[in-house]
């Protein structure tokens, strides 16, 4: 008879085996299940795992799709919509899936929440202009920035002056008396693909746009309006503002300093500004020792997605994590959907 001391160890046992995560059995025949180096080969290897089991997916996913078409036909059936699909009315999922590199260090990436998050160029870009849609937020009054970056309304005019993105400017006052609402915002948030801020705006943010950007992690990139030319003027007619009496401050029409701000503002900073953000990951730090970043999507190659994991890693080893190197507990990469495969592990836990 198996005594108590035998049936403890035995539930541990199992409760241990509970939590292992499973790794795909491409992953384990090629030797990925044990990676403790980093290498851009390792990284490749680990990817075209992932994307061949997750091309094997989608396959099962349409043939199921399939499957309940035919089924549907049949009289008094109805066909099941697939929620989690871009379109609800297609129970097939999207081909292109967004991929992600799990960064795990030994020591927190920031001791609070980061609201600005951070851009690392990567080889090959993970937003394409042609499909991409970018909202910006700009200072009041909005119309001045409306005129400045999107495409006039004259006939024949209808080349975009910053970015084929720029789908929407929302100015400050509009962000707060029209998106008051948790429903607002959210459908906001899931309204474009990225969302941009003029850098003199980003840190009154959180409290206008709150959790529900937050804790998607949509929180806008900060981007500079002014060239260094703009940026001198704008600190010189900060302190001319400062000496005037009130009086004299008051007297200055909102024309005046809509002329100012005209004359600061560098269309050109702003254009190199969007073509960077679509060349970039974006990398949010958290007040922990893990956070994700997409890499692209599965319709880029394995070594596509390899050289931007690798350019990604720099960056964060260059100028985000604590001790470099030394400061990264794992490495993993993953889909949505799919287990995380590992591509580097520390040796030392210290």
């Amino acid at each position: 008879m198996p005594s108590k001391k035998d049936k403890t160890s035995k539930k541990a046992g199992k409760k241990a085996s509970a939590v292992v995560k499973p790794v795909a059995e491409d992953a384990v025949s090629d030797g990925i299940s044990g990676a403790t180096e980093f290498s851009l080969d390792q990284t490749k290897k680990a990817l075209k795992a992932l994307l061949k089991h997750m091309e094997k997916a989608a396959e099962e996913e349409k043939a199921k799709a399939a499957a309940d078409e035919d089924d549907s036909s049949k009289p008094g059936k109805k066909r099941k919509l697939n929620l989690l699909s871009d379109d609800p009315s297609d129970p097939s999922e999207s081909d292109k899936k967004a991929m992600y590199l799990v960064v795990s260090t030994k020591k927190f990436l920031s001791d609070r929440l980061v609201m600005k998050p951070k851009r690392i160029t990567v080889p090959h870009p993970i937003y394409n202009a042609d499909n991409t849609s970018i909202c910006l937020l700009t200072k009041d009054p909005q119309r001045l920035y409306k005129d400045l970056f999107l495409p006039s309304d004259l006939p024949g005019d209808s080349d975009a002056v910053i970015s084929e993105s720029l789908a929407r400017i929302i100015g400050v006052s509009k962000l707060r008396s029209k998106f008051k609402t948790f429903e607002a915002r959210r459908q906001l948030r899931d309204s474009y693909d990225l969302f941009l801020a003029d850098d003199r705006i980003v840190t009154m943010l959180p409290a206008v746009l709150g959790k529900t950007f937050i804790g998607a992690k949509k929180m806008p990139i900060p981007i500079r309006f002014l060239g260094s030319a703009g940026q001198k003027k704008e600190e010189t007619q900060k302190v001319v503002k400062q000496q005037l009496s009130k009086k004299k401050r008051a007297e200055i029409s909102p024309e005046e300093e809509i002329a100012q701000e005209k004359e600061n503002v560098s269309v050109k900073r702003v254009k190199a500004e969007f073509e960077r953000t679509l060349k970039s990951a974006i990398v949010v730090l958290p007040a922990g020792a893990i956070t994700t970043v997409k890499i692209g999507y599965s319709n880029l190659t394995a070594e596509q997605l390899a050289e931007n994991v690798d350019a990604i890693v720099e960056g964060l080893v260059k100028s985000v994590i604590k001790g470099g190197w030394d400061g990264i507990r794992s490495l993993h990469v993953k889909s949505k959907d799919s287990v995380s495969l590992p591509i580097f592990l520390t040796k030392s836990l210290e």
